[in-house]
């Protein structure tokens, strides 16, 4: 089974012809079976058809045989010399009287020519089984008077009714011919007169000649009586198994038909019963048909049919095979051609030798390689560039966890920083001198320039979606001018702004414009420290009436003028391996198109470069959004302690400095404050206490803010109308939604005490 599976996958040739021969020959050997079948069906119809008609003429046959019988004794039994035997002498006949005119009856020369083998008259008052009955025999049927004339009774008795009777017996394994006759005197049967005929071989001859069979056999008891076949060579065991087996139908009018093949000939051979008064079912013959000439003739066309065939096969496998062969060569032509592309030579073309499927995947195949022969320089080209940008993007990664860390740790530092702003804030009226009065004026500021610079870092690092709305690029200025401060100055670098004090607002996504900035600082600082001891940076603001330009300038070594072109193209960087991704020029230079902006840059070796930006100016609002660039200057206010008189105030937050900040500023200021470092237990102490409002910190561990707040509004709504949230990160687009659903507010840390009060003043209103 392998070895075939293995040859049926080696080839296609093997593929189509294998199965076009198989069915051919499968539908050789159908037309054959068809053929033999329909031949033999033909030939046995024949035969059965044959020896139905044998039947009936060898019936017929023996009618007029009969016939004749009856009117030639009948005519015999009348002669008056016979006659006077037969009448009843004082009432019966004489006996040896009727046994010598009988013995002169069977010596008649008229009988002299019929075969028969024995004469006996019965009187018809005497009983059958008197042994006084007359009887003659030709020939010595070694069988005792009374079983003979017991073999004869059904016929001697219906002969003595009036009728002539005959019969078929068997009588010492022979068969014999009964006719009985009635003899009449004077108008009643005195008597039977019955005839014995031998049924031998010249009855088999003429069962054969009448029958148009080539042979046939008569039969009775166990053994063969004649016998008409042509050869000798089956014996009688045989011929009686083949009565047995097909001497009974199980419809009369129905010819069962066999074969058998006897001394190397066929014959079509059909059995059947002798007509007997009893019934005897072993008496009968069986006739042969020898069909060798027809089954020649089955033989001779079987195999002409075979020849024409194999020649048809033949012929089929050469065009089959031709066929193959012409559409196997372009498919040949075509397998080289997918191996030289297999090897890298994509300048391999097939031949187009027809118009018809296998030209059409010639054109295809030919497209093909053409198409990845582009493909395939340009593949080259971008595997170089991905193998430089491999190392970019992982840095790009590391960046990007860098900036989440930044992230947390910004917000980590609001807690302490809320600290340091309200305790300085609160020390305002301690007893102290001034110049320690100016001291905690420093460490107020300081705090607040804290403030600004996480602020900052956490909207720098947070990922959130654009969100266009009027923006001052003055303040975003001074806002990365914060974060960036530190690096510059300790790299030094001095920072000169030229600010116009009354720029207009543009409409934008403040944190994109914000990383636009940052990047083209952080360019610049790395380009000076990177070939110079000091520098200096440029940022200037100019306007129209339709444009607010930024240009940003630096005294490093410039750009060289082949890269100029470059300078904005995804990944392209004259940093070293690790010290950039090549990316942020083109993300700035796409930010900037998304704002309807343009971004240029010019310079010239060794004289630095300069990066402008030009973006629309906010249509028909210009005069009501001016950013200035100066820091307010931070007043203390003096505590109020009738502010807060009979106000009840809960605050929860897990920072317990905040908490004592919370306390003491508040209880300063007249009000009853409860802290409380957990959300469980705040809920717990709402149920028991009467409270006017309530300032939560959002995230907690247990509990977070929002799960308490929606808590209380199903169990005290009327007191979550007076909640206010406290958080140290940015909101995001969650929290802002749920906010402005909830129509609650919230407090951000670092916050200073007056906006503390302010958000308590407006919850307990």
């Amino acid at each position: 089974m392998d070895k075939w599976e293995k040859l049926l996958a080696s080839s296609l040739r093997t593929k189509v012809l294998v199965p076009v021969i198989a069915v051919m020959v499968a539908l050789l050997v159908a037309t054959v079976l068809i053929v033999n079948g329909r031949f033999q069906q033909q030939m046995e119809e024949n035969s059965r058809q044959q020896f139905a008609a044998a039947k009936v003429l060898f019936q017929q046959s023996q009618t007029r045989h009969r016939l004749y019988l009856q009117r030639r004794f009948q005519s015999l039994a009348r002669e008056p010399m016979y006659h006077a035997a037969f009448r009843p002498l004082e009432g019966h006949p004489h006996i040896p009287t009727v046994r010598d005119q009988l013995e002169r009856m069977y010596k008649d020369e008229n009988l002299a020519a019929e075969d028969i083998s024995f004469i006996f008259f019965t009187p018809a008052e005497t009983n059958l089984s008197n042994a006084a009955t007359a009887l003659v025999q030709k020939i010595n049927l070694k069988t005792s008077p009374a079983s003979l004339r017991e073999e004869c009774r059904l016929v001697v008795a219906k002969t003595l009714t009036g009728e002539t009777a005959f019969d078929t017996v068997r009588i010492k394994n022979l068969l014999f011919n009964i006719i009985s006759i009635p003899i009449e005197d004077g108008g009643q049967i005195i008597g039977a007169l019955t005839f014995g005929e031998n049924f031998a071989w010249n009855a088999a001859q003429e069962f054969s000649v009448s029958s148009g069979a080539d042979g046939s056999v008569l039969l009775a008891g166990d053994q063969v009586i004649a016998s008409a076949m042509p050869t000798n060579s089956l014996d009688n065991s045989r011929l009686l198994y083949l009565f047995k087996y097909r001497s009974h139908s199980k419809d009369e009018n129905e010819t069962l038909v066999d074969t058998v093949e006897i001394g190397g000939s066929h014959y079509f051979y059909a059995g059947g019963n002798l007509p007997s008064l009893i019934h005897d079912t072993s008496i009968g013959y069986l006739l042969f048909n020898n069909y060798d000439d027809q089954l020649s003739a089955l033989r001779g066309t079987r195999e002409l049919l075979t020849l024409v065939s194999l020649a048809g096969i033949l012929i089929g496998t050469v065009v089959v095979w031709f066929f193959i062969y012409y559409t196997m060569q372009p498919l040949t032509e075509l397998r080289a051609g997918a191996e030289a592309v297999g090897r890298g030579d994509f300048s391999k073309r097939v031949a187009v030798r027809s118009r018809d499927e296998c030209g059409e995947l010639a054109k295809a195949f030919n497209r093909m390689t053409q198409d990845v022969e582009y493909s395939q320089s340009q593949l080259k080209q971008t595997v170089e560039t991905l193998k430089t940008t491999q190392g970019q993007l992982i840095q790009s990664e590391k960046l990007s966890a860098v900036g989440e860390f930044i992230a947390g740790v910004a917000h980590e530092l609001n807690n302490p920083l809320a600290t340091v702003m309200g305790f300085s804030e609160i020390l305002k009226d301690a007893p102290v001198e001034p110049k320690y009065q100016r001291h905690l004026q420093m460490v107020f500021k300081s705090a607040e320039r804290c403030q600004k610079i996480v602020q900052s870092l956490l909207t720098f690092a947070r990922r959130r979606q654009p969100e266009r709305k009027l923006i001052s690029l003055n303040k975003i200025i001074a806002d990365v001018l914060d974060i960036v401060s530190y690096q510059l100055r300790t790299n030094n670098i001095q920072v000169q702004t030229e600010l116009a004090p009354e720029l207009p607002c543009i409409v934008g996504d403040e944190h994109q414009i914000q990383q636009v900035i940052l990047n083209l600082i952080n360019n610049a600082r790395q380009a000076i420290e990177a070939h110079q001891p000091t520098g200096q940076i440029t940022v200037t603001t100019r306007h129209t009436s339709k444009f607010v330009r930024l240009a940003i300038t630096d005294n490093g070594p410039g750009i060289a003028a082949e890269n100029i072109s470059k300078i904005f193209d995804p990944f392209f960087t004259t940093k070293g391996v690790g010290k950039g991704t090549g990316l942020g020029l083109s993300l700035c230079y796409g930010l900037i198109h998304e704002h309807h902006g343009s971004i240029t840059v010019t310079s010239e070796p060794g004289c630095g470069a300069t990066f402008k930006i030009e973006l629309p100016v906010a249509e028909n609002i210009a005069e009501h959004f001016q950013a200035t660039t100066e820091t307010p200057t931070t007043t203390f206010q003096k505590a109020n302690p009738d502010e807060g008189q009979g106000k009840t105030i809960y605050v929860i937050d897990d920072e317990e400095m905040l908490l004592q900040l919370a306390y003491e500023e508040l209880t300063a200021n007249g009000y009853t404050v409860f802290t409380c470092n957990n959300g469980e237990m705040a809920l717990r102490e709402l149920r028991l206490k009467k409270v006017d409002a309530v300032l939560c910190d959002i995230k907690m561990p247990g509990l977070n803010g929002q799960q308490v707040y929606e808590r209380l509004r199903e169990e005290q709504p009327e007191l979550a109308r007076h909640f206010a949230f406290v958080t140290g990160d940015l909101i995001g687009e969650n929290l802002s939604t749920f906010f402005a659903e909830e129509n609650v507010g919230y407090l951000s840390k670092p916050f200073s005490l007056a906006e503390l009060r302010e958000t308590v003043r407006h919850l307990v209103k």
